[in-house]
């Protein structure tokens, strides 16, 4: 599913492509009409050369790159960025057939200290689709050392570079834009700092437990029976993100106190740690924990500045 090599200050040593290291051809799209005869439609299909697998369908314009054109951009401008590259690793993933493309980096030579003390390192997180479910997209993150949680971003520019088509990518444009990722970082270190300082009370965790789970109606018709962090009990059976979180936040809060760092920990660890459903196949993992990133910096984004106030 991943691809993981430790690189230095050489781009020539980045490594292979792993799951993505694959060629992509087009072709267009026929069908026949009322009367039987085959007619050429407006769009093509883009397909794997080595699989035949479909990734995408487009308007004869779109010109699709192939995910390890998009690495190699991605790589560029990271060494042309300026950024400290020294043992810097990079994990590369797909799903859905190679439809979509995940690609980590994580600079371990960017370290900052967690309001808690932990240290995390500076991550950008490379994205593509021939889906159309996202454009080229590169973004910041951070990984903490000691729980291996990715801290998703919430504050800054949280979309580092983004060009709606690879070939048009500007990698000198990129490598200068990039560099702010450490502004990013300084400004989300602040508001860690802000929520690891503001009081969070066991209702208003288990509260926003429930809203993020998409059972607060469920929590506020039974709140009654088991109050606070406790309503995960008679949920235990059908869900089984609430019981991680609420084991999760108690952990945190247990060693941090209780506090919107606690919680945002619980929900990066949710999102990093937790296992899937049986309906997630190995193929959709990649795509789904980027979902689950995607919903975990949505909700923080809208509900921490309440909780904060």
């Amino acid at each position: 599913m991943t691809n993981v090599t430790n690189m230095f200050q050489n781009a020539s040593v980045f490594g292979g492509y792993g799951r993505a290291d694959f060629d992509i051809d087009t072709a267009p799209l026929q069908y026949f009409d009322a009367f039987g005869n085959v007619r050429r439609a407006s769009k093509r299909i883009v397909y794997r050369t080595d699989t035949g697998d479909e990734l995408g369908i487009h308007g004869d314009r779109y010109k699709p790159v192939a995910p390890k054109v998009m690495i190699d951009a991605t790589r560029a401008i990271i060494m042309r960025s300026g950024l400290n590259t020294n043992n810097i690793e990079e994990r590369i993933a797909t799903s859905h057939n190679g439809c979509r493309t995940f690609v980590k980096y994580k600079l371990p030579q960017h370290t900052y200290v967690t309001p808690d003390g932990d240290t995390a390192a500076l991550c950008l997180l490379a994205i593509t689709s021939f889906d159309s479910k996202w454009p080229f997209m590169i973004s910041v993150a951070a990984e903490q050392f000691a729980c291996t949680n990715l801290q998703v971003f919430t504050t800054g520019e949280i979309a580092v570079y983004k060009s709606k088509h690879i070939q048009s990518l500007d990698i000198d444009h990129g490598s200068r834009v990039i560099v702010k990722a450490l502004d990013v970082v300084n400004e989300q270190q602040e508001q860690w700092h802000q929520w690891y300082n503001t009081n969070l009370h066991n209702e208003d965790a288990a509260r926003s437990i429930a809203q993020f789970t998409g059972v607060y109606k469920e929590y506020s018709e039974n709140v009654g029976i088991s109050p606070g962090l406790n309503f995960g009990l008679f949920l235990k059976r059908n869900n089984a993100s609430v019981n991680y979180l609420c084991e999760a936040y108690k952990g945190y809060a247990d060693r941090m106190g209780h506090n919107l760092w606690a919680m945002y920990n619980a929900l990066t660890d949710w999102s990093t740690h937790a296992k899937f459903s049986k309906r997630i196949n190995y193929d959709t993992i990649a795509s789904a924990t980027n979902d689950r990133q995607e919903k975990v910096r949505k909700f923080v984004t809208t509900n921490f500045g309440r909780l904060a106030a």
